[in-house]
């Protein structure tokens, strides 16, 4: 059985740091092999949406929306066509999520439930010891 897993470092806005109100992760719509991984959204359906069913490092089973906004190729003045992965804020905030942390989302080729993890960066150089507030903004990528 094979295992895909991907992380992703969160930014400050997605850890609720700043305060502003987001609609979630954005996905990149050039990443098509996340998106691929997460499942099928139909653009011909306004707004598609599939529920993506989480279990996380605590055992506790947390339901995650991957959601399509494409209002834009809907209706006449819509302005939105991106990709988000929302109802995370809850699981960050449980979790302590900073800036700098990775979000892991991983899934074992053939099943339904996505396993979902916070991996914690304490910002520190190893070597000097010295703190760094420096944190390179990526979206989703592949680890295995």
């Amino acid at each position: 059985m094979t295992k895909k897993t991907y992380r992703k470092t969160l930014s400050a806005n997605d850890a609720g740091e700043t305060k502003s109100h987001q609609a979630g992760m954005l996905i990149p719509k050039a990443d098509h092999e996340f998106r691929a991984f997460l499942g099928e959204l139909d653009p011909a359906t306004k707004n598609p949406r599939r529920t993506i069913s989480c279990l996380d490092e605590h055992g506790e089973e947390i339901d995650l929306q991957y959601i399509y906004y494409n209002n834009k190729l809907h209706d006449k003045k819509g302005t939105r066509n991106e990709f988000r992965l929302t109802c995370l804020t809850g699981y960050l905030r449980r979790s302590g999520a900073k800036s700098g942390d990775e979000l892991e989302l991983s899934k074992d080729e053939g099943q339904n439930l996505f396993n979902l993890r916070l991996i914690t960066n304490s910002h520190s150089d190893a070597v000097t010891g010295e703190t760094s507030n420096r944190i390179v903004l990526r979206g989703w990528r592949r680890i295995h």
